[in-house]
């Protein structure tokens, strides 16, 4: 019994041993080609391809996972190509694997030191693989849907020439009044700066990082808000889109006035990637709920987030956020600390957009998600919306989406767009 009790240690101990040293194919845990990890489907990573589409000068860096059952997963690939360094790694962990095993794929990726924005790109594409070899969209996959359809929302603002004008906010609150749903983002400091011919920034240096807006500056946000809130009335939730320009003390400045229009957040106030600790100094001074995650990258930077309670809103950034797989890890923690989920986006592919799309309905604590040039849905500014490469174009319903219910992400390149075709594994 002795030598059974120490016999059993020792196994637990070297197990340990070899998970924190990373031995083994996956940190001392079973190969990826046995079953234990997802559905055994008989199914494995057969070919790794880079596609390029043009079309109408525009372009998309696609990968593409192919399975020996002929099915194939998409996703929008970094224009930076790294894609030889992602090769190498595709050839000895992704040749042969089940792609079904994607907790143990994501793993093996973060271990090996694959790239934040290309872990993202596999793991979207394995999703899609596995929809499609299913028969299921990727949502039923991740849990099913807790939600019928997505809310979405939008920048929006008056003519150029009508940006100082009050009756011209108002106009437009009382516009998007009549929209179910509606949400429109605005980020006056950007405004206030490019009229050009007056003081936009007071002269002091923060150590920190930031600036603090002129009184005259944080009065043009006050009246943005305050004119948008009379049009509207309740009827619309209004967002304070910021770029990280002020420092922590500015930031609180403009925010105090903006309380009473009831914000549904500010973004980036400071810069979260110059110091998380200013940004909490932010939240902790301010009722309006602040939103950050643009910059960020994946389970590390979130983490350390939420732990400083830097804000109540994460903007997830769908190119580098680790994929699906680290996106639920992301929002189960975000979860526990009462954090809701708002995934950024701007024009970084619509293969990226769907598949937070498929996370947004599947995730609890999701509030919105931004749609701003998709670039392949027909709605939406000129030359930033048209469907360029999707065999079918994204639809919305005014300030909702609700999924097509197509196998996989739902949405497909059209392969008749290829340029170059490259087998990276």
């Amino acid at each position: 019994m002795e030598y059974q009790e120490m016999k059993h240690s020792a196994n637990r101990r070297n197990f340990l041993k070899q998970a924190t040293l990373g031995i083994g194919t996956l940190a001392g845990l079973p190969s990826l080609d046995l079953p234990l990890f997802g559905a055994d489907l008989g199914s494995r990573i057969k070919t790794v391809e880079l596609l390029l589409l043009k079309q109408n000068r525009e372009q998309r860096h696609v990968l593409k996972i192919i399975s020996d059952t002929g099915v194939a997963g998409y996703a929008d690939f970094p224009d930076l190509d790294y894609a030889p360094a992602l090769g190498g790694v595709a050839k000895k962990h992704l040749i042969g694997a089940n792609p079904f095993a994607v907790e143990a794929i994501w793993s093996t990726m973060r271990r090996v030191g694959v790239l934040c924005s290309h872990r993202t790109a596999v793991d979207y594409a394995l999703w899609d693989l596995l929809g499609k070899e299913t028969g299921k969209p990727v949502y039923e996959l991740l849990g099913g849907p807790v939600r019928e359809r997505i809310r979405v929302y939008y920048y929006g603002k008056p003519p150029k020439q009508q940006l100082e004008n009050e009756d011209a906010w108002r106009t437009l609150g009382r516009e998007l009044a009549k929209k179910p749903g509606a949400v429109v983002k605005v980020d006056p400091w950007l405004v206030y700066e490019r009229f050009g011919d007056r003081k936009v920034w007071e002269d002091t240096v923060y150590e920190a990082g930031g600036k603090m807006p002129t009184e005259k500056n944080i009065a043009y946000n006050e009246m943005v808000f305050r004119c948008l809130r009379e049009g509207a009335g309740d009827k619309v939730d209004l967002i304070h889109g910021g770029h990280g320009q002020c420092s922590a003390e500015g930031a609180i400045a403009t925010c105090k006035p903006l309380e009473q229009y009831d914000l549904l957040w500010i973004e980036e106030p400071t810069s979260p990637t110059a110091s998380m600790d200013e940004m909490a100094k932010v939240a902790a001074a301010t009722t309006v709920p602040i939103a950050t995650g643009e910059n960020l990258q994946g389970l590390e930077d979130f983490t350390r987030l939420i732990d400083k309670r830097a804000a109540s809103i994460l903007n997830l950034p769908p190119p580098n956020v680790g994929g699906l797989t680290e996106a639920r890890k992301i929002a189960t923690l975000a979860e526990l600390r009462g954090i809701q989920i708002a995934p950024h986006f701007f024009s970084y592919g619509p293969l990226t957009w769907v598949a937070m799309a498929n996370f947004c309905m599947a995730t609890p604590n999701v509030l919105i998600l931004e749609a701003n040039t998709l670039r392949e849905n027909p709605t939406g500014p000129k030359g930033l919306n048209r469907n360029q490469f999707f065999k079918e174009p994204i639809q919305f319903d005014g300030y909702y989406f609700k999924p097509s219910g197509k196998p996989g992400l739902g949405y497909e390149y059209d392969e008749k767009f290829v340029v170059s075709r490259k087998k990276l594994a």
